[in-house]
């Protein structure tokens, strides 16, 4: 049985020795944060707090993390770091994609207000884009979602809501950054060594051999690979 994770230097060590993980279960077998962590330890604000290693893996560059296991939320590290990228990063370029019609509307907005300012949380892109949580919100949502999945933009660490006084409040909500500007020196250079045929086989190779009962097809299924 798989020792239990209590420190973040645990966690970080795990991630390393497995290649990339999910944060909470994706299938029954495949190891994730979630299933490897006491559950009195979440949501509790300490240093002991899974929720809280997430967000200090992204900021301090030891681990990626966002919806970038197929639009999943999990960890990747710099090891396979360039294999995920040349499975999921599409060759086209982006301008080319919106021109040709593959890119809806909201997620080539979107990208456009990255490409402008570098760094912002979901709230501020509604803000700028002048949509609501309730009218419009769920199409930023989803742009985002997919341009993490595609690796254009990942999680950058997080910051609390700042109210009306200028006084921070809440739970810290993520804060997204172009994967250009995240990426340490190095951590995609050996992208263009695989085409995506060989990373997404990488991908599913090491994800049954980390697995327990973990079937190839249904583990390319939920990644959304070949």
């Amino acid at each position: 049985m798989t020792a239990m994770l209590t420190t973040y230097e645990d966690f970080i060590a795990r991630v390393e020795t497995l290649g990339f993980m999910p944060l909470s279960e994706v299938l029954p077998g495949l190891p994730s944060l979630g299933a490897e962590t006491p559950e009195n330890l979440w949501h509790t604000g300490l240093d002991t707090d899974p929720w809280r290693w997430k967000d200090r893996a992204a900021a301090e560059k030891r681990l990626a993390y966002g919806c970038i296991l197929g639009g999943h939320k999990g960890f990747v590290t710099q090891r396979m770091y360039p294999i995920f990228y040349a499975a999921y990063h599409p060759a086209q370029p982006m301008p080319e994609r919106w021109a040709g019609g593959t890119l809806n509307q909201s997620a080539w907005q979107v990208w456009q207000l990255f490409e402008e300012a570098g760094t912002l949380t979901i709230s501020a892109v509604r803000q700028t884009l002048g949509v609501t949580r309730k009218k419009g919100g769920s199409a930023v949502d989803r742009a985002i979602e997919q341009l993490q999945r595609e690796y254009y933009l990942t999680i950058d660490g997080s910051e609390r809501k700042i109210s009306a006084k200028g006084e921070p409040y809440g739970w810290p909500v993520n804060r997204y950054s172009r994967v250009l500007d995240w990426a340490p020196a190095g951590w995609q250079d050996d992208a263009k060594d695989w085409t995506a045929a060989e990373a997404q086989a990488a991908i599913l190779d090491d994800g049954v051999a980390m697995s327990k009962g973990v079937d190839r097809q249904v583990l390319a299924k939920k990644f959304g690979l070949g």
